[in-house]
C-alpha cells in the first residue's frame, strides 16, 4: 500500500434470471456504439459523470462494431452456429482443447454456475475480504458458508493466511486477481505456488477479468495451470478490455470434468451480437494494446491527483483505482455527487476507502476537478 503512492467490478447480477434477462437487451445496446481508441474525443453527455462500474470508457474495437453492425439485421436468428467457432477461437487462444472452454454470459455467469455446483455440497469457499463476492455469494445461496480473510496492509491477497484455512469442509477457494476493488495483483510465482499446493486439496477459481488491463498480463495469467492439468478455473471477460460490457459475453478455463459439470447448470444462451464481437475484438491486437495504454494513462494521472492531496491508496492493475478519502464513504460519494460524479459503492470494511474508475479523457477531468475540491475541503 502506498501512503501518497498507490493503496468493482460493479455488483453483478446476483441471479442467473436477472442475466437471462439482460440477454433480450443486448442486441439493442450494440447499435450504441462507444468512440473507438482512436475516435475524435467527444464532449462529456450532460448529467453526471459514472466512474462506479469499472466499464471501458473508449468501446469495443471499431472491427468488432463493424461486425456487430453488420450482424444486426440477422439478430432474430439464434447464435448457435458461431458459438462453437468462438469456443474454438478461444481454446486456441488459451492453448487448450474445446473441452476445456465454457462460454458465458459474461464472467458473471461463470462464477454464478461454478458458485451454483460447487455450493450444494454445503461446505465452506475461501476469498478475501474486501473482494469480488459473486461467485461466493452463489456457494452461500446454496447453503455454503462463506471463509473471509483480510487483505493485507498492502490490500494484497494474504496467501499464507488463505492456506491456513483449508480444511476438510473447504469445496473451493476464489482468488480475483487483480482484486475488485483494491486493484492489486498477486506476484505471480507466489500465486502459481499457491494454486498448485491449494488445487491438490480443492478447485481454485482464478477471477481474470482485470487482468488484460494489467502491465504485465503474459506475466501474470494462471492459464498455464490449467494446461497443466491442476484443478485450476480461470475466468475471462469481453467487458472490461474489450470494451463489450453491454453484449455480456465472458468464458472460463478449466478442467473438461468440471466444464462438463457446468454446463449442465447453465439455462442460457449467450448472444448473437456478443458472439460476433467477441469474434472481431479477437482479429484486433491493435486495439487491445492501444486501449491498455490508455487505461494505464488515466490511473497514472488519477494517482497524481491523489498524490497532490497526500492520499494513500493501493497499488493499480484494474481500470479504476482504491484510496483513502479521510471520510465516510456514504460522505465522499455524496460529496463527488454534488460535483456531478458517481464513485463505487462502499466495500466493508473498508469504509473510509473509494474505488473510482478510470473514464474517458474528458469524464477523468470533471472527476479531477471533484476530487480537488472534495479532498482540500
Amino acid at each position: 500500500m502506498h501512503s501518497p503512492t498507490s493503496l468493482n467490478r460493479r455488483q453483478w447480477l446476483k441471479a442467473t434470471g436477472a442475466a437471462l434477462a439482460g440477454l433480450t437487451l443486448a442486441p439493442r445496446i450494440a447499435l450504441r456504439a462507444e468512440p473507438a481508441p482512436n475516435a475524435t474525443p467527444v464532449p462529456v453527455p450532460p448529467g453526471p459523470v459514472q466512474l462506479c462500474w469499472n466499464e471501458n470508457p473508449f468501446g469495443p474495437s471499431p472491427r468488432a462494431i463493424e461486425a456487430m453492425q453488420r450482424e444486426v439485421p440477422r439478430v432474430h436468428r439464434y447464435p448457435f452456429n458461431l458459438t462453437p467457432e468462438l469456443v474454438k477461437r478461444l481454446a486456441a487462444k488459451e492453448g487448450v482443447s474445446t473441452d476445456h472452454i465454457v462460454a458465458g454470459v459474461g464472467s458473471g455467469e461463470i462464477l454464478e454456475t461454478y458458485g451454483v455446483y460447487l455450493g450444494r455440497q454445503r461446505g465452506e469457499v475461501i476469498t478475501a475480504s474486501p473482494g469480488y463476492m459473486q461467485m461466493t455469494d452463489a456457494m452461500q445461496r446454496m447453503g455454503s458458508r462463506v471463509v473471509s480473510v483480510p487483505l493485507n496492509d498492502r490490500l494484497e491477497y494474504d496467501l499464507e493466511a488463505m492456506a491456513a484455512k483449508i480444511t476438510p469442509e473447504t469445496k473451493a477457494v476464489y482468488i480475483c486477481n487483480p482484486n475488485n476493488p483494491s486493484g492489486t495483483i498477486v506476484e505471480p510465482a507466489r500465486l502459481r505456488a499457491f494454486a498448485i499446493a491449494a488445487a491438490k486439496k480443492v478447485p481454485v477459481f482464478i477471477d481474470e477479468a482485470y487482468l488484460q488491463c494489467s502491465d504485465h498480463f503474459a506475466a501474470n495469467t494462471m492459464v498455464g495451470l490449467v494446461r497443466e492439468g491442476h484443478n485450476v478455473t480461470v475466468a475471462r471477460t469481453f467487458s472490461k478490455l474489450y470494451g463489450l460490457a453491454g453484449q455480456r459475453m465472458g468464458y472460463g478455463i478449466m478442467p473438461p470434468e468440471m466444464a462438463k459439470g457446468l454446463r449442465e447448470f447453465m439455462n442460457g444462451s449467450v448472444n448473437l451480437l456478443g458472439v460476433v464481437g467477441a469474434l472481431a475484438s479477437l482479429e484486433d491486437p491493435t486495439y487491445v494494446e492501444a486501449t491498455r495504454r490508455k487505461i494505464k494513462a488515466g490511473r497514472d494521472a488519477l494517482i497524481a491527483v491523489l498524490q497532490e492531496h497526500g492520499r494513500k491508496y493501493a497499488e493499480p492493475q484494474g481500470n479504476f483505482v482504491f484510496f483513502h478519502t479521510g471520510i465516510p464513504i456514504t460522505e465522499f460519494s455524496q460529496r463527488m455527487r454534488a460535483e456531478n460524479v458517481i464513485v463505487a459503492r462502499p466495500f466493508a470494511p473498508l469504509t473510509e476507502w473509494c474505488r473510482i474508475s478510470i473514464g474517458s479523457p474528458e469524464e477523468m477531468a470533471v472527476c479531477h476537478a471533484a476530487l480537488r475540491k472534495v479532498l482540500s475541503a
